[in-house]
C-alpha cells in the first residue's frame, strides 16, 4: 500500500505526484519511486553541445565542490526552466545546464571530463536521451520545491528528533539506535555509565570499496553509475516517468568483479567501541541523546552517522511523576489528622519524616519542598514531592474507645452550644448599649430630663408673653439644627457603611 501527495505544479498544465510507502518515516527505507506525471505532450530532452565548458555553464569554479556544483544547478534550473521562463532560448539553456550537471555532479565522470574533455566520457552521456534519463529527478524536484540535500523528506523523524536522508539510500543505515534502561532515581539524579555499541566500521582490507583492488570496481552500465534507473511510458494522460532503483548494482551504481575477502564485498565490517556516556539529572522516560559522528560509516565516503539513545527510565511503586513534581499517597489515622503529627514516608532521597500539621481534612496535600526533579535546563530549579492525605476511620471500637468518643462528642457538642449562647448574648449586649437615632437627638434636646417625653412641655400662666414668644421661637432653631445634624450623621453613617462593604468584597 502507498500514498501518493500531488505537489502543485508551476504551471497549470502540468502536475507532479511523489509516491512513497505507508511506513514508519524514522525507520523505514527511502521511498521507491518518485513518478512525475506530465500532462502534455511535449517531450523534452537533454543535448550536450560539444566543446562547451560546463564550469562555465553553471557558473562555478574547477575546484567547486558537489554542494556548490548542486546549488547552482538548482538556481540556473529554477531560472531558466520552460515552465517558468518563457522566453526562446530559454529551453535551449535549460539543455546545457543539464548536461553540465550531468556531467559535474557525477565523480567518475566529472574526473574524466577534467582530464580528456568531453572525449574522456567515453559516450556515457549520450545527447539523445531524455533529460531525465542524466539529471537526477530528485534534484531537479528539489530545484523548484527548496531544501537543501535533505530534500522532500530530510525533516521527516519521530518525536526523539532523528531525523535521516531520505534523498540518499547509501546515508540511510548510517544511524544507530541504542536502548538504555535507567532506574527511577538515576533519572533523577543522573547516571554516569560506561555503553558498547556495535556499529559498521570501513573494510580495512578494501577501504570501503568492497573489492579486492581498485581495478575490480566498474561502473554499472544500466544506470549509468546513478544508481537508479528511470522507466518512461507515453500514455494518454501524458509521459509517465518512474525512478526506481536499479536491479543491477543495488542502487550502488558500481560492480565489483573481484570481492573483498574480508568483507565479502560489502566495504564495511561489524565492530564494537565502548564509552562513556553521562545522562544529566532530570531525563524523562523516551528523552533521546543525539552523539554525532558515532554511528555507521558510510563505506564510500567515510562518512559517519549519528548514535541516537533512547532512555527507558523504570517505575518506582508509589511514587508517580508529573513534569518536575512527585506524587504518592499516604494514608493516616483520623487522631493524627486531628492531632497533627509526624510519619515516615519514602522519596527519591530514601526515608524521611513529613510533618502532618493539627485539623488536616481528607485529601489535603503536604508537600516536601524541593525533593522533586530537578529541571534538566535548570539543575538549581527542583520540583516538590507531593503526598495526598487519606485519612483512616476505624470500623470497629472496643468499648473504651467508644465511651472516649462518646465523651468527646459530648464535649464538643456542649462547647458548640456554649459558644453559641455567648455569641447571642454579646450581640444582645451590645444591641442594648448602641443607642438609636431617636435617641440621640432625645437626648441632646433635653440633656437634663431625658426621661421627659420629646413633646412635653410645661404651660405655666406664669410665664410672661414675651418669655413665651421667646421659648418658640428657640425650639424651632433647634428643630431645625437637629435635622440637619440628623441628616449629617445619617449620610455619614451610610458612606461608612458602603465604604466597609467594600472591603469586605
Amino acid at each position: 500500500m502507498s500514498r501518493s501527495t500531488l505537489i502543485p505544479s508551476l504551471n497549470p498544465a502540468h502536475s507532479f505526484r511523489l509516491q512513497f510507502p505507508l511506513s514508519n518515516p524514522s525507520f523505514s527505507s527511502p521511498p521507491s519511486f518518485l513518478r512525475v506525471r506530465r500532462c502534455g505532450n511535449r517531450r523534452r530532452g537533454v543535448t550536450m553541445s560539444a566543446g562547451k565548458d560546463h564550469y562555465k555553464t553553471l557558473n562555478v569554479g574547477k575546484n567547486a565542490t558537489l554542494k556548490e556544483i548542486k546549488s547552482a544547478y538548482r538556481a540556473l534550473a529554477r531560472k531558466y526552466h520552460p515552465d517558468m521562463n518563457k522566453n526562446p532560448g530559454a529551453e535551449d539553456k535549460f539543455k546545457q545546464i543539464s548536461a553540465a550537471y550531468e556531467v559535474l555532479s557525477d565523480e567518475e565522470k566529472r574526473s574524466a571530463y577534467d582530464r580528456f574533455g568531453e572525449a574522456g566520457l567515453d559516450g556515457n552521456f549520450n545527447a539523445s536521451q531524455d533529460a531525465s534519463q542524466g539529471v537526477d529527478p530528485f534534484d531537479l524536484y528539489s530545484a523548484f520545491f527548496g531544501g537543501g540535500s535533505d530534500g522532500f523528506f530530510g525533516d521527516m523523524g519521530d518525536s526523539g528528533g532523528m531525523g535521516f536522508d531520505f534523498m540518499n539510500k547509501r546515508s540511510m543505515d548510517l544511524d544507530i539506535r541504542y536502548d538504555m534502561r535507567l532506574s527511577f532515581e538515576e533519572s533523577v539524579f543522573g547516571v554516569k555509565r560506561e555503553i558498547e555499541v556495535s556499529y559498521l566500521a570501513t573494510c580495512d582490507g578494501c577501504g570501503g570499496t568492497g573489492a579486492k583492488s581498485s581495478k575490480d570496481v566498474k561502473q554499472c552500465s544500466n544506470c549509468g553509475g546513478k544508481g537508479r534507473v528511470m522507466d518512461t511510458q507515453r500514455t494518454p494522460f501524458g509521459i509517465m516517468s518512474q525512478v526506481s532503483t536499479c536491479s543491477k548494482c543495488g542502487g550502488d551504481g558500481r560492480i565489483i568483479t573481484d570481492k573483498c575477502r574480508m568483507c565479502n564485498g560489502n566495504g564495511r565490517l561489524r565492530s564494537s567501541k565502548k564509552m562513556d556516556l553521562v545522562v544529566p539529572p532530570g531525563v524523562s522516560d523516551r528523552a533521546t541523546m543525539r552523539m554525532r559522528g558515532e554511528g555507521n560509516v558510510d563505506k564510500r565516503s567515510g562518512r559517519a552517522g549519528d548514535l541516537f539513545i533512547v532512555l527507558q527510565v523504570a517505575e518506582k511503586r508509589g511514587i508517580r511523576r508529573e513534569g518536575l513534581n512527585l506524587y504518592s499517597k499516604i494514608t493516616i489515622d483520623f487522631t493524627d489528622a486531628i492531632l497533627g503529627t509526624f510519619t515516615k514516608v519514602e522519596t527519591v532521597e530514601g526515608t524521611m519524616d513529613l510533618r502532618i500539621p493539627p485539623g488536616t481534612q481528607p485529601g489535603d496535600t503536604v508537600k516536601l519542598y524541593r525533593k522533586g526533579v530537578p529541571d534538566t535546563d535548570r539543575p538549581s530549579v527542583r520540583g516538590d514531592h507531593c503526598f495526598e492525605v487519606k485519612v483512616s476511620i476505624p470500623k470497629n471500637l472496643s468499648e473504651r474507645e467508644r465511651k472516649l468518643v462518646e465523651e468527646f462528642s459530648l464535649i464538643r457538642r456542649s462547647s458548640s452550644s456554649t459558644e453559641t449562647c455567648q455569641e447571642e448574648h454579646r450581640y444582645d449586649s451590645e444591641s442594648r448599649e448602641k443607642p438609636s437615632l431617636w435617641q440621640k437627638m432625645k437626648s441632646f434636646i433635653r440633656p437634663e430630663d431625658s426621661r421627659t417625653k420629646f413633646g412635653t412641655m410645661s404651660l405655666n400662666s406664669s410665664v410672661p408673653l414675651q418669655r413665651i414668644k421667646e421659648t418658640g421661637t428657640s425650639t424651632v432653631f433647634t428643630f431645625l439644627a437637629l435635622c440637619v445634624i440628623a441628616s449629617a450623621v445619617a449620610f455619614v453613617q451610610k458612606k461608612g457603611n458602603r465604604l466597609k462593604e467594600k472591603k469586605e468584597i
